[in-house]
């Protein structure tokens, strides 16, 4: 297979200004950029753009993959982000690692598993991959953990190690995380095992309600400095000011502080997967016998009906013969075997002897005869 690589940045919360846009013109001269993404296919060359200062310049999502062991996502985590302290039991050395601002809460988290050519399974469809983890993204900022936990799982392999905080929800069906899961190849049912402690998530209320709730909670001065800063920036504000209503209307997103080894989940699943196959076997079993029965009843009716009319299955095989040729030549025979168990081996050997005495000098014919008895 010939090398192959996409390489994806995202803006989500703002499209790039003049001078980004600039920027990341000169970190490839092959790939499409304008001021909400930058594609890059290869099938050979590597990309050898600046990573992190992309994502600091104004890219919110990041996906590297390759057919040969590298897989990257990234996420730019904006300045005011309250968590960073939380995300740490979910980070692994040179797997899961976040890369701090110089300045503010922000900074970018990286999820990049080891690996190399024969790691991983070939993705489809990666070229939408980036558009179906940007809600990803959104969950961290907001304190939820889900994919930091899938991610954890899915890359470390100490079985003595403690899984970290099994967050809310995790038993919830979410497109994104399925997304991740895929990308990131962790059996379905470690994260089913996982969410048997994981608590629900409490629903929330529409944008509408808690927007009002929390307008009617703001000084007239707040007000006034909220609408100046989304008239003066109009493509970052708002949203940024929306996540921040969300945030603080919202319930924080619980996690159980987690007890149980991953070696002890990892046993679980391969005593799922044991049984698993043990029905499958049995299954399959049951089903050669259904077949069996099936063709015993078809082979009686088929005697039965030769049974009943001996002459049908003589002009048969007098059909066949007459097309002088190997094959129907076997047919022949064949139909001669049911004729010698539906009207016995007499009556069999007896139509044999004449066919031998009509066409003496078919030999192909008399071959496929003797080789089922007659």
């Amino acid at each position: 297979m010939s090398e192959y690589q996409w390489v994806e940045f995202r803006a989500v919360d703002a499209p790039l200004d003049d001078a980004a846009l600039e920027f990341m013109q000169e970190q490839s001269t092959r790939a499409e950029i304008d001021r909400w993404r930058f594609t890059n296919e290869y099938h050979y060359g590597n990309f050898r753009g600046d990573v992190m200062e992309m994502m600091r310049r104004g890219y919110d999502v990041h996906v590297h993959y390759t057919n040969f062991g590298l897989r990257r996502i990234c996420f730019r985590i904006p300045d005011r982000f309250g968590q960073p302290d939380q995300m740490a039991p979910y980070l692994l050395e040179h797997q899961i690692w976040w890369e701090p601002d110089d300045d503010g809460t922000g900074g970018v988290l990286i999820l990049e598993p080891e690996g190399d050519a024969g790691s991983w399974d070939w993705m489809d469809d990666v070229q939408n991959l980036a558009s179906d983890l940007i809600p990803l993204r959104e969950m961290i900022i907001e304190g939820d953990f889900r994919p930091l936990y899938i991610a954890h799982m899915a890359f470390n392999y100490d079985d003595e190690a403690l899984e970290p905080p099994v967050p809310a929800g995790l038993g919830d069906e979410h497109h994104a995380l399925d997304q991740l899961c895929e990308f990131s190849e962790i059996d379905p049912d470690l994260i089913s095992i996982a969410a048997e402690v994981s608590s629900r998530i409490k629903p929330t209320g529409s944008d509408d309600a808690i927007i009002d709730d929390w307008l009617n909670r703001q000084s007239k001065a707040e007000l006034i400095s909220h609408l100046q800063s989304c008239l003066r920036e109009p493509n970052r504000h708002p949203l940024q000011l929306l996540r921040t209503i969300r945030t603080e209307s919202a319930d924080p997103v619980g996690a159980q502080f987690g007890t149980r080894m991953i070696g002890e989940l990892r046993r679980r699943v391969q005593e799922i997967d044991d049984e698993r196959e043990r029905q499958r076997k049995i299954a399959e079993a049951k089903e050669a016998e259904r077949q069996k029965a099936e063709a015993e009843r078809a082979f009686q009716a088929k005697l039965a009906e030769i049974a009943e009319n001996p002459k049908k299955s003589i002009r048969r095989i007098d059909a066949a013969i007459n097309q002088r040729n190997r094959p129907a030549y076997q047919r022949a025979a064949e139909e001669l075997v049911l004729f010698a168990q539906a009207c016995g081996k007499p009556e069999a050997a007896k139509k044999a002897q004449s066919i031998r005495q009509k066409y003496p000098t078919r030999n192909a014919l008399s071959s496929e005869l003797k080789k089922v008895g007659f």
